[in-house]
């Protein structure tokens, strides 16, 4: 357990107290919650858009099978399936590329467990209440993410808020 209360980074983030009193918390401690948050930030936008790709994979099966003209084989349309540009607000700051192996492994998980019984090697093989009923999963876990992922957009927006306020007021402090 962690100095913040709970297991989970998300939930650190997410307990009452986490934003409070900001003010007079030690500048180290400061920048640590900000960290956080944007580690978390990019975990939940790894795992969203993992979650979105297998949704986007299983709506092109969909898609096929209600007449929309579609040519080529599923796998064969798979790069034009993925390469749609994700959904969600950029924050106009540097895409972050490190997340850590653990975590994409986390993240990979996840999502593999929402639609283990969903054989995404040959979603063809799936009925379409089957189908349906996954992509209606992914969807949901998808909405889900994008919740969690937008209170900490908004916990970090507070946390360098604060941050800025206190480089404004004391600029050395920026390169402490």
């Amino acid at each position: 357990m962690s100095e913040h209360g709970g297991h989970r980074r998300l939930d650190r983030i997410g307990r009452p107290d986490f934003l409070q009193a900001l003010d007079s918390l030690p500048l180290d401690e400061l920048r640590t919650r900000r960290d956080d948050c944007m580690a978390e930030r990019e975990y939940l936008s790894l795992l969203r858009r993992l979650v979105q790709g297998r949704a986007e994979i299983l709506r092109a099966e969909v898609e096929r099978r209600g007449g929309s003209p579609q040519e080529g084989t599923l796998v064969e349309r798979l790069g034009q399936i993925l390469s749609a540009e994700p959904q969600g607000l950029s924050r106009g700051e540097a895409v972050k590329v490190g997340i850590p192996e653990q975590e994409m492994l986390l993240a990979r998980r996840r999502v593999e467990r929402l639609v283990a019984d969903a054989s995404l090697s040959d979603p063809q093989a799936l009925d379409d209440a089957q189908l349906a009923e996954v992509v209606d999963r992914l969807a949901s876990e998808e909405r889900g993410v994008s919740a969690a992922r937008l209170e900490v957009i908004r916990a970090l927006d507070v946390l360098q808020g604060e941050l800025k306020r206190r480089y404004r007021d004391d600029p050395t402090l920026v390169l402490s």
